[in-house]
């Protein structure tokens, strides 16, 4: 009896088949596939977003420099010269390196040999100038920020370029530090032209819509009133 329901039962009762080799091997790679994708979309996005936290951390690098800068020698870099350099705004720069610009005399205050290199990390083209991780030039100036909109008109501030940076990255710096993208407001500013203001170029100029190509990347670094 027990025999007979048992027969019965394996005819008649639920099918218990399983995946043909064939088809485990379709949904595997279906499975790979669309792994892939999201791995190749999530790291490109993680790409990008590295490159431009990367920028503000070389923008804040400097900003940091000039902190220490001035807490060693009571002055900013701008005001450790005697004689001012033969390029002002790259040889700004290059004395937080803990080098003397060309053209340059240091107050008598101020012992090229006691000085750091605050700057550690970007690369120095000898007594010229000091080389950004995108291959352009760091340039400072003070200057009154009246031609950004946002920035207050009535301080003075030590103003850091970036030349050479990809936009994508100069938008992701500028999203991380200010909170949005805008090239022509904020702590970072970005153009086609000089952002420096002052006799290095005056009010920032406008990025051209969908252009990948390289932008000058400002960065608005201390007060110094």
């Amino acid at each position: 009896m027990l025999r007979a329901f048992n027969r019965i039962y394996r005819n008649f009762g639920p099918r218990r088949e399983g995946y043909t080799i064939d088809q485990t091997i379709l949904i595997v790679a279906i499975i790979a596939i669309l792994i892939t994708l999201i791995i190749i979309t999530i790291g490109w996005q993680l790409i990008n977003r590295t490159s431009g936290t990367k920028l503000g951390s070389q923008l804040k690098q400097v900003e940091d420099g000039l902190t220490q800068f001035y807490a060693a020698q009571r002055v900013f870099p701008h005001q450790a010269f005697a004689t001012a350099p033969t390029a002002a705004a790259t040889g700004n720069v290059l004395i937080m390196a803990a080098v003397t610009p060309a053209g340059a005399a240091l107050l008598p205050t101020i012992n090229a040999a006691n000085l750091s290199n605050l700057l550690g990390g970007f690369t120095i083209n000898g007594t010229t100038s000091l080389e950004n991780n995108y291959g352009g030039d760091i340039s400072m100036l003070p200057a009154t920020v009246n031609a950004w909109t946002g920035a207050p008109a009535t301080n003075t501030y030590l103003i850091v370029q970036f030349a050479q940076v990809p936009l994508s990255d100069a938008q992701e710096a500028d999203r991380a530090i200010d909170g949005e993208t805008n090239g022509a407001q904020g702590r970072v500013v970005f153009s086609n032209t000089t952002c420096l203001p002052g006799t290095s170029g005056g009010a920032v100029g406008t990025v051209t819509a969908g252009t990948n190509s390289a932008v000058f990347a400002c960065y608005v670094a201390a007060s110094i009133n």
